[in-house]
């Protein structure tokens, strides 16, 4: 093939399917970020167990219906699975419409402006399961595969604590 720029073209189309493909990917860790309350408190983003990181644009509608679903959803897992709902793109206005939306019985976080390009979020909702060592074991961009997710935590919190294994994803599923 012909270099371009000491780059061959089948190295550019290869770091092309990559980009284009991460589900087939191992799994990622997530770097160290912070979110923000609307009471002014900084989290560092370390959860003490399995937690669903969930954003969300103010101006998406299937966001919102994703948002309810989950908290519904969550309401089963009797606390197993800590949930960040962060607002992206939102003023301080926008999450407080999402609070009392929400009967203020839940936070939404908001976060630096630069996270969703740090995290790869291109698309609203995004979803994020992450473990303990801040690892994602299940993504979803788009809509959300409730029966995959509900199966996926099942099986997680029935199988104790991760294996140490090297573990791979397959749409968006990694086990």
């Amino acid at each position: 093939m012909k270099n371009i720029l000491g780059v061959t073209v089948l190295g550019l189309l290869a770091a092309l399917f990559l980009c284009l493909f991460p589900a087939e990917a191992s799994v990622r860790k997530l770097p160290s970020f912070r979110l923000y309350t609307l009471r002014g408190e900084e989290t560092p983003f370390r959860p003490s167990s399995l937690a669903i990181l969930f954003f969300l644009d103010p101006r998406c509608f299937s966001c919102l219906a994703e948002l309810v679903q989950l908290y519904e959803r969550m309401e089963n897992l009797e606390g197993k699975v800590l949930l960040y709902p962060v607002c992206l793109q939102c003023d301080f206005r926008d999450a407080q419409r999402l609070e009392d939306s929400l009967g203020g019985k839940y936070t939404i976080y908001l976060a630096h402006p630069l996270l969703p390009a740090l995290l790869g979020i291109w698309e609203t909702p995004a979803l994020f399961l992450v473990n303990t060592e801040g690892r994602v074991l299940y993504q979803a961009r788009g809509e959300v595969a409730w029966d995959d997710l509900q199966s996926f935590l099942v099986k997680k919190n029935t199988h104790g604590p991760s294996r140490s294994k090297k573990d791979s994803c397959v749409i968006g599923l990694c086990s």
